[in-house]
Parts: C-alpha cells; structure tokens; sequence
C-alpha cells in the first residue's frame, strides 16, 4: 500500500455522494443539484454543505458510526492486495458469504453459485461485471481501518468491487482493477460496526 495524499472532508464526501447520486432518493432533487456534483468547487462552502447534507440524508446510518477524528487518504494498491480487501460487516453479506470475508473469497462464492440468502443483490455485481470496459467507474471505492496496517474493510463501492474481482477471476486480467482507493484511518474505527475482520486465514478452494 502506498499513501499518495490526504483527502479532505469535502472531496471525501463529494466521492462518496458521486456513488450515490443516481440513486432514487435523489431523484427529486437530482436536477437541481446536478451541476455540484458533476463539476464540484470544493473551494466552495456552500457547495461543500450542500453535498454533505445530501449525503448525510442518505447514509446517515453508515457515516454516523464512523469516528469523527477519521483521516481520509487516497492510496494506491496492488491487485493482489486489492483481492484482500474485507466486505462490509453488514447484515445482508453476512447472511450470504459469513463473517470476516474478502473480495477474492466473495467473487469465488458467487461463481460457484452460492445462495443470495441475504439479498446482496448479485444481478448489480454482474450488471457491474457486463460493463467493465464499457462504463467508467470514476468514483473511488472507499474504504476504512483501525491503522495503516492491513486489513482494511470496503464501506462503499462493495458491488463495484467485488465485480471487478468476479471479472479478474474469470478472465485472468487485472488491467481493470482500480489501483487508486481513498482510505479512512482512525485508531477509533473497531468501535464501528461496519469494519470486518477475519478469523481465519483465506480459503479459495
């Protein structure tokens, strides 16, 4: 893992709405609201409001159970260790998948037709997975860790980046595979239900 730069609470929380924003919560307001997020002014303060009231609204249940005191960066990683990224400790990926799994022991679950018990939603992942190549996935897949050390766990962007792990295991290539991720750090973050951990060391059998 390499760290490239800090991110600041505005451009953190215009990516993270940029993933959200063609959503049906925003339909209503979509329009108006379009041009700060298609063509943001992070100088700005009363855009910045704007999109983190937005945001708030939406994923209030998420971000109010990440600490206040979290450092957001933009990283770099390498494929083998983006494989290694934790999903969501979230009820529905639970059900599905078990506790304290990676995008590598996901993608493999999913080819092997594993049971959507806990409506993850699979049809998105593939929908994700048929439009590699075709569609550009700008915003950064965000994740969050107690430290710098790994692991690190996915709080946005799980679909998106548990397709891109689906489409290198059935291919063999990785050239799609985002490099570039923004990463928030608090030695807080284990009190948040969100971040995953493993028990036990991977298994791709």
């Amino acid at each position: 893992m390499k760290i490239i730069s800090k991110v600041s609470q505005p451009e953190f929380e215009l990516q993270f709405l940029g993933s959200e924003w063609y959503k049906e919560f925003y339909n209503s307001v979509r329009n108006k609201y379009e041009r700060i997020i298609s063509n943001p002014n992070l100088n700005d303060w009363q855009e910045n409001f704007i999109r983190k009231e937005l945001l708030w609204k939406w994923r209030y249940p998420l971000l109010g159970c990440l600490p206040l005191e979290t450092e957001w960066n933009l990283i770099e990683l390498e494929a083998d260790e983006f494989e290694n990224l934790l999903v969501i400790r979230e009820t529905g990926w639970e059900k599905t998948f078990g506790t304290g799994k990676n995008l590598k022991e996901v993608a493999f679950a999913i080819k092997e037709n594993v049971k959507d018990i806990g409506s993850v939603r699979f049809d998105i992942i593939h929908d994700i997975k048929n439009n590699v190549g075709k569609f550009e996935f700008k915003e950064k897949i965000i994740l969050i860790g107690s430290s710098f050390n790994n692991p690190y766990t996915v709080v946005e962007g799980n679909h998106r980046a548990v397709a891109f792990e689906l489409m290198r295991i059935e291919t063999g290539q990785a050239s799609h595979i985002p490099k570039q991720l923004i990463l928030g750090v608090s030695n807080e973050m284990s009190s948040s239900p969100w971040l995953n951990f493993r028990h036990t060391q991977p298994n791709y059998s």
